[in-house]
């Protein structure tokens, strides 16, 4: 009996390691990357939001609120309105895939200048993926967008 329960207690270790992992994983977010195919394209968010991430690494926006954007190394434009704007986008690491997304702002739109850029976020992949604007660490997601269904890519 004593050498079937130590056989039983060290097949029920790794079973508890793999099941704790995943449980961890579950517990930090997503973690789904994108490529640049599948992030070119038409997305939009509650309210009107919209961004369009073209093939050429080039984006526009429109209708983002805000409070939506935490912007790097700048104050936010003037304002508690909806913001427009353009700009470049790319992975942000890895060139080929990744669950971050960079938006560096043009002078343009709601923009004075061209020293603004903010983080999206990947929350989950498939046929229709989610992006969020990573606002409130607290919070978990900040303002998501969707990508539209059936959006053919823009690849120039």
């Amino acid at each position: 009996m004593k050498i079937l329960r130590g056989c039983a207690i060290a097949a029920a270790v790794p079973v508890l390691l793999l099941g704790g992992l995943f449980a961890l994983e579950a517990c930090t977010g997503p973690s789904g990357e994108l490529t640049a195919q599948e992030v070119a394209g038409v997305w939009k968010g509650s309210g009107g939001g919209r961004v369009e991430f073209d093939g050429d690494g080039t984006f526009t926006m429109s209708g983002i609120p805000q409070s939506a954007i935490e912007f790097s190394f700048i104050d936010p434009p003037p304002g508690k309105g909806n913001l427009s704007g353009r700009g470049e986008w790319n992975l942000r690491g890895d060139d080929d895939r990744s669950g971050t997304i960079e938006l560096s702002f043009a002078a343009a739109g709601s923009f004075s200048d061209d020293s603004a850029s903010t983080l999206l976020q990947v929350e989950e992949t498939g046929d229709r993926p989610k992006l969020y604007f990573d606002t409130d660490p607290d919070k978990g997601y900040g303002y998501t967008i969707r990508r539209e269904a059936g959006e053919p890519l823009r690849i120039r």
